[in-house]
This record gives C-alpha cells, structure tokens and sequence, in this order.
C-alpha cells in the first residue's frame, strides 16, 4: 500500500524500535524516517529501513526533511540536529543565540538545500551495504536479497511551519517544493505544515497540487475542542471535493475518522506520536510505558489500566496476542508497543465499513458504555475520578462530527 493508497497506516521510525517492527511485520503500510535519524545513525537505521523493504511485504518507506528544526532557536541542540544540517551542507543552520527569521534565508542556499536533499534520497538505497546483511539476517523470514532493496517510496519535499498564506515562511516553503519538483519529477511529494488549523485550510487552498503530505503542530486529538476539530475535518473535505489526496504525518483514531472526509493515510510513532509540536522539546527519548485502551481509543497510564481491569476486565479486553490472558500491568514495553500498533490497525478496519452518518452515534453508544462500566458501584470512587477524564473526548468528537460539513 502506497502513501496515498487509502486508507494507509504508516509508523515513525524510532532508533529503539527495531525489533517492535520485525514483530509486526504486515500489521502496519510503510514507516516514516525522521531526517534526524536518518542523517545521524546512516548505516544503522539505512540498513534496517533497506532490509524491511527487500523483504517479501516490502514496507515502503519516506524520510521526513523535519526542516522547521532549523526555524527555531535550538537552545541544546543534539548531535542528530548537527548530523541533518551537515547533511544539507549548512552547518550554520543550528542558530542558539536568536530566534531565526525568513529573511535569513536567501533563495540560492534553499535551491542548493533541495538538491542535496534529493540526492540524499536517491542514493539512500545503495549506500548501506554491510548494514544490510547484519539486519536482513535478523529478519525471522527467508534472507531479503539486496537486489529487492527499494529506494524511497516519495521524496519528500523540505518545509517550514506556516501561519498562513501571507506568512514569509510560506514562500520559503514554495521555494523548496518547486526546486525538490524540479530535481525529483513525479517522486516529489509536497508537505504542508500549518501552526493551526486554520492555517492549513488556508495553505491548502493555496496549492494546486492533488496529493499532500499534511502537518498541524500540536493537533492533539483528545485534548482539541470540537470546533477546531471540526474545522479541521472541513478543511479535509474541502480537500478532498477539489480531488486531493492527503496523508498525515501525525495522527491518532481522530484520523482514522478522517478517512470518511477523505484523508487518504496517517501515521504515528509506536506507542506515541499521534502529534507533535514543531518547536522542538529540550528532551526527547523512547515513549513512557502506556496502554492503549481500545475502548476508549487513547492511551493511559499503565497502572490505570491494570486497575480498570481487575475490577472489570471487559475494559481491557484485547484479542491481540500479547494481551491474551494477561493484564495491562503484566506486559513488558514491547508488548505495550506492539498493543497499540495492533489496536490502531484493528481500528482502520473495523471502521471502514462505517458510514459518515453513524460516526457520532458509535462515539456516543461508546461513551455510555464506558461511563456505566466506570461507575459502576462496584468500582471504587478514587479509581471512578481517575478513569472518567480518559473517555470525555469520545463527546468532543461526537460534536465535532455531529453536524457533518457540508
């Protein structure tokens, strides 16, 4: 399934993920590289992306330019930030003092950024060779051969986070959208990142092209209002009326629901990243140790879950396999990855099927179960307190899609 294919899940490739993705080969479409890590660890992450694709599922595979790092003072900035400005050949590009502006990029630089940037993609295939063999061995399937290596399904276009149409850094993204189009044809594909949802909408109207990568920063689905999320599915249908295709860097169950106002694909980090904020966080690191509570199709706190389930295992119910016969508590990290990674796969397509139409009514038959299960008098009124905030955002989304745009 290719980036645009509905309804495609993609996953964000994270350098302690490696044996969570071996284990669910065929549960997801494709994976995402940040450009951090595919600048900083080449022969280690290329090796293992390549093996993944020459294998007989072939997951296909994009590196995300992540270029609004370079829109932002880094204050601390990590050996990863240093490794993708060097790559781009602009070592100067790491600013700790101030706050960049557009005006400090001059066009010549960007065109000579995109080109790198291409050439990095094209030869990304065919410059990991001894990485190759070591991770194609660790594969539990028949050796992959590097003559099935794939090159990268898209070449995606370096951005900027934009505020809008008029905003200066916009421009800047057009510049590197047409000089990546100029030196990648039909592989090209343009990325659109909005501070907001309004802004994307805006930016969106102020493209021609029919298939986009989409980003809003800090998009966070079960903390969003209904309007903004509202507003962001009518953003998307507009989209999709005028016949584009759209794919989400970042999402959760949210996007999923999207697919009925034509989002074409999503995709998430393993066990986080369902958004993301685009100034960068001073820290970052493997996600916590969360379950994904398929009822409620979010994420809570281990613990809770654990203790939801031994007053009301129907709660926590999983057919997924590392679930089977065990309690929220008693999986390991990986299992807790290889949850969720299962648990959205098995969202897609159980809701494929539903009409746009029922969408809020399920939300709502959803939350009344929930409620009546957590207040049960049975469940214990500090555990009641703790669960009923997990489950609020099933009646935002319900208003949010209530009154289907039009």
């Amino acid at each position: 399934m290719t980036l645009f294919q509905p309804f495609s899940h993609y996953l964000s490739y994270g350098a302690t993920d490696q044996q969570t993705l071996r284990d669910l080969a065929g549960r997801f479409s494709g994976l995402v590289v940040p450009g951090t890590i595919a600048a900083y660890q080449q022969r280690g992450t290329g090796g293992f992306v390549l093996s993944l694709s020459a294998t007989q599922a072939a997951a296909p595979y994009v590196i995300d330019s992540r270029f609004p790092l370079f829109q932002q003072r880094l204050i601390a900035p990590k050996r990863s930030h240093y490794a993708l400005a060097d790559l781009f050949g602009y070592p100067d590009l790491i600013e700790r003092r101030t706050a960049p502006r557009p005006g400090d990029f001059a066009t010549e630089p960007l065109l000579d950024m995109a080109q790198r940037w291409v050439e990095f993609n094209d030869a990304y295939h065919s410059a990991q060779g001894a990485a190759f063999e070591k991770y194609a061995r660790r594969l539990e399937e028949p050796i992959p051969q590097p003559e099935n290596i794939q090159r990268p399904e898209r070449i995606l276009a370096p951005y900027f986070m934009c505020d809008g149409r008029d905003d200066d850094w916009w421009q800047h993204s057009k510049t590197f959208w047409e000089a990546t189009r100029e030196a990648a044809s039909e592989r090209a594909a343009r990325v659109v990142a909005a501070k907001s949802v309004n802004a994307l909408s805006d930016l969106i109207d102020d493209t021609s092209e029919d298939e986009l990568v989409i980003w809003v920063s800090g998009l966070d689905e079960v903390a969003a209002g209904y309007r903004e999320l509202r507003t962001y599915a009518i953003a998307l249908e507009r989209a999709a009326q005028r016949g584009v295709r759209l794919f989400a860097l970042y999402g959760g169950f949210y996007h999923v629901l999207m697919r009925r106002f034509g989002l074409s694909g999503l995709s998430h980090g393993i066990g986080f990243g369902e958004y993301r904020v685009w100034e960068e966080l001073p820290q970052s690191g493997p996600p916590p140790a969360r379950y994904y509570l398929r009822r409620a199709h979010r994420y809570v706190p281990q613990d809770l879950a654990n203790a939801l389930a031994l007053r009301d295992p129907s709660l926590t119910a999983c057919p997924c396999p590392d679930c089977e016969g065990r309690r929220p508590l008693e999986l390991d990290y990986h299992a807790l990855m290889r949850h969720s990674v299962a648990a959205r796969a098995e969202e897609i397509e159980m809701w494929a099927p539903v009409r746009r139409a029922n969408i809020a009514k399920l939300l709502r038959d959803e939350l009344a179960a929930l409620d009546q299960a957590i207040r049960r008098p049975t469940m214990p009124g500090p555990l009641q307190r703790a669960a009923l905030p997990y489950v609020e955002h099933l009646d935002t989304w319900a208003n949010a899609l209530d009154s289907p745009p039009a």
